[in-house]
């Protein structure tokens, strides 16, 4: 080997991290880490959550967003949050980039990736359409996630490229969702509550880096429903029991209490339209 040798490396098995809606009561999770242990069996199985609520799209597009940053780069995304299970919904696979250490994402086309996809400062996705490749597998009507996707997942494990799979989608015909975004309306931002932790913090569909044309000073649920509020940089800056606003660790605006739950106080479940508010008129 001489001194100017270049040595290359390439990613040889990848880690499959899995989100879904099965919880851990019933055999479902058992069973697909069984699957892609068989065939996958090289490939580490890391979890982002498996308690997801039951048909919770909104909720596990916002986990997967807050968590792929956190994850090794080569990492395929399992996502099986599938309200459409058995239909002719598409089965999406989608990569950021086109390093050889890409992150790669399988979901269905439901809207989960939307809020990952709109990241900003991601390198370009390249989305495609999986569904023929899935249409090969014997599978139950009930059950894609061990019978199609569990497959599916352990062949982007094994390095088989996208392009081998399915066709390139153009990204604005897959579905969005009205909570993906905030929507700027007379007075403030209407925004959707993504998730309610176990705090009882309510995590809003508004990013860190949004710019708001004021400060918000209050929120509304109804047309004659409003609540003082004031934006804050810890829960510690609260009053014990008071409702403010913060940036979270998970780089989305959240609704929280000190020591308390703001979700019980007002009221609010995951999917809840919340209007914040520039002034209190």
């Amino acid at each position: 080997m001489t001194a100017n040798t270049v040595i290359t490396t390439s990613i040889t098995t990848r880690p499959i991290a899995l989100l879904t809606d099965f919880g851990l009561t019933d055999p479902y999770v058992g069973q697909l880490r069984a699957t892609l242990n068989r065939l996958a069996p090289g490939s580490a199985l890391l979890d982002i959550s498996h308690q997801v609520e039951p048909f919770g799209t909104a909720q596990a597009s916002f986990f997967l967003a807050a968590s792929a940053p956190h994850f090794p780069p080569g990492t395929v995304f399992m996502c099986v949050v599938d309200p459409g299970v058995g239909s002719a919904r598409r089965i999406l696979g989608a990569r950021l980039g086109d390093q050889p250490d890409a992150q790669t994402f399988l979901a269905p086309d439901s809207g989960l990736l939307g809020l990952m996809l709109d990241t900003p400062g991601l390198p370009k996705a390249h989305i495609f359409d999986l569904s023929d490749a899935a249409a090969r597998y014997a599978s139950s009507a009930t059950f894609h996630g061990r019978d199609i996707f569990a497959p599916l997942a352990a062949r982007l494990a094994d390095n088989e490229p996208l392009e081998a799979m399915g066709p390139e989608l153009v990204a604005a015909s897959i579905v969005s969702r009205p909570w993906a975004a905030p929507e700027r309306v007379e007075g403030g931002v209407l925004a959707h509550v993504l998730h309610v932790d176990r705090f009882g913090n309510c995590v809003l569909s508004v990013r860190d880096g949004n710019v708001f044309p004021a400060p918000v000073t209050g929120l509304s649920q109804g047309p004659r429903e409003r609540v003082r509020i004031r934006q804050v940089r810890a829960y510690a800056d609260l009053a014990p029991g008071e409702v403010g606003l913060l940036i979270g660790s998970q780089g989305f605006l959240e609704i929280a209490a000190n020591m308390a739950s703001a979700a019980h106080q007002l009221t609010l479940r995951s999917g809840d339209p919340v209007r914040l508010l520039f002034n209190e008129a």
